[in-house]
């Protein structure tokens, strides 16, 4: 497969090419996921034929049928006819019947993250890696490249709100990702700028249940960067700082820490925006309002700006990006400000925020947000636990944070396909929490109940946080938001 293919008016050697033919049919075996529907979407734009199997009709897969994708709503060997290469996500078994048929059929079979490799391959990457804020780290990366009128590519795992897309097809050779560590696939990559935002105990279902293995993963990771390349790495983070003698590449570190590179100093949170000035060799070299808030998001911000100022971007492309930074759904998102039978003015109003985080550690970066931002609110979350298998190894850890709300309200556990696994469910998590909390922790059987339970514990003077990686969007829009008349 070393043929060399036109692509982007550049002369480049890809996988994507045969010996006898140009690869022009690939095939997605569970298409509708975020991750592969984003791939999917870069390569209907680069002039691939791209058909797909899914179980569910989605927004998704909608759009991509509108790009010229064809889209099976089951899964069966039939749907993998006239491919030259099938992709496939980690959550896809090796019984599914079209793996199992392109097997038969000699078609070369990829995962989603060696495909991700070969789009970026010869490009300049960055490849934005870590157990928590890949999404925004990468999207406010792209911010400033794509500000600065520099075209760039983004393939990220959510949805960047200045886009209403997850992806972006630039014409430039800078491609912005996310480097996946929950399978070990960002071992495909090859950037030339890595950055890691932190590293902590997740996915270790992977890793035979060893936080080593895990570290290991992200050593390996930078090692692969070239002898040109730069690790962008937060140093605030106890498990990088504990590798950082394995890595023999350029560096650039960041953080609140007083031995960063770049140094994030005199933060303030005010509402839903960041206030914080950049220190390079001791030097303000920046006064930054970002329009996001938390200091977890001024982290991520760090990190893109030590990207942006390796690539040479101009400090006043970045200030501005930063304060224009739109953020990404579902990531500390404001859904509304409400009024329900109690007075209606400024300071009786009921705050509501949706965030996808779903470890423990991103669980408290929202409630020290929240509680940053709004002291004075009663403080009252909706969760949905995400996976037995995190939930088994870290529970303890989310009775420790749970504990540090007003009011709960525990969905049942989204289980990602996964199978169960006793006493690690959303009961189980009531069970232990009850015993701190007592009637301030609620657990929700029947989603039809939801807010007249909610509605009983409203003070009129609250913020909602709706937290959770799963469908709990979906089924609060249901149940709540459509109440609420937002």
């Amino acid at each position: 497969m070393n043929d060399i293919i036109k692509n982007n008016k550049t002369y480049q050697f890809n996988l994507l090419t045969s010996k006898t033919h140009y690869i022009t049919n690939i095939h997605f075996v569970g298409i509708g996921g975020i991750g592969m529907s984003g791939i999917a979407e870069i390569l209907l734009k680069q002039g691939y034929n791209i058909s797909g199997s899914d179980l569910v009709p989605t927004h998704i897969t909608q759009k991509l049928i509108s790009l010229g994708a064809k889209i099976f709503f089951n899964h069966s060997k039939k749907n993998v006819k006239n491919v030259h290469i099938v992709v496939t996500s980690s959550a896809i078994s090796l019984s599914n019947p079209e793996i199992i048929k392109a097997k038969s059929l000699n078609i070369p079979i990829m995962s989603r993250g060696k495909m991700l490799s070969e789009i970026i391959r010869y490009k300049y990457g960055i490849a934005v890696s870590g157990t928590h804020g890949k999404t925004t780290t990468s999207s406010i990366i792209f911010s400033i490249f794509h500000n600065s009128f520099l075209d760039p590519t983004l393939i990220t795992g959510g949805y960047l709100k200045e886009l209403n897309n997850s992806i972006k097809l630039g014409k430039s050779p800078y491609y912005i990702v996310e480097a996946d560590e929950s399978d070990a696939s960002l071992l495909y990559l090859k950037p030339i700028i890595a950055v890691i935002t932190n590293i902590n105990d997740d996915h270790l279902e992977n890793y035979n249940g060893n936080f080593n293995n895990l570290k290991l993963t992200f050593i390996k990771f930078i090692q692969n960067l070239p002898n040109y390349g730069t690790a962008v790495i937060c140093i605030d983070n106890k498990n990088i700082r504990n590798i950082m003698s394995l890595i023999k590449c350029n560096v650039i570190t960041y953080g609140f820490s007083e031995d960063s590179d770049i140094k994030i100093n005199k933060y303030k949170q005010n509402k839903f925006s960041s206030h914080f000035k950049i220190v390079k060799n001791n030097k303000q070299i920046l006064k930054i309002i970002l329009n996001i808030p938390g200091k977890h998001n001024a982290l991520n911000a760090a990190a893109a700006i030590a990207v942006a100022i390796q690539t040479k971007i101009s400090n006043t492309n970045i200030f501005t990006s930063l304060k224009n930074f739109k953020g990404v759904e579902r990531r500390f998102e404001l859904l509304g400000n409400v009024s329900i039978n109690y007075p209606k003015n400024k300071k009786n109003k009921i705050i509501i925020i949706q965030d996808y985080g779903h470890h423990p550690n991103e669980i408290l970066e929202s409630i020290n947000t929240a509680r940053s931002g709004w002291p004075k609110k009663k403080l009252i979350m909706i969760f949905q636990p995400h996976k037995y298998t995190r939930t088994h190894y870290l529970f303890e850890d989310f009775i420790k944070i749970l504990k540090k709300v007003d009011e709960l309200f525990l969905l049942n556990l989204y289980s990602a396909n996964e199978n169960v696994i006793l006493g690690s469910d959303s009961f189980a998590l009531y069970k232990e929490l009850y015993k701190h909390k007592k009637e301030s922790v609620n657990l929700i059987l029947e989603h039809k109940k939801m807010f007249k339970m909610l509605k009983s514990k409203l003070s009129g003077n609250d913020l909602l946080l709706i937290q959770g990686a799963g469908n709990i969007n979906i089924i609060v829009k249901k149940h709540i938001i459509k109440n609420f008349n937002i």
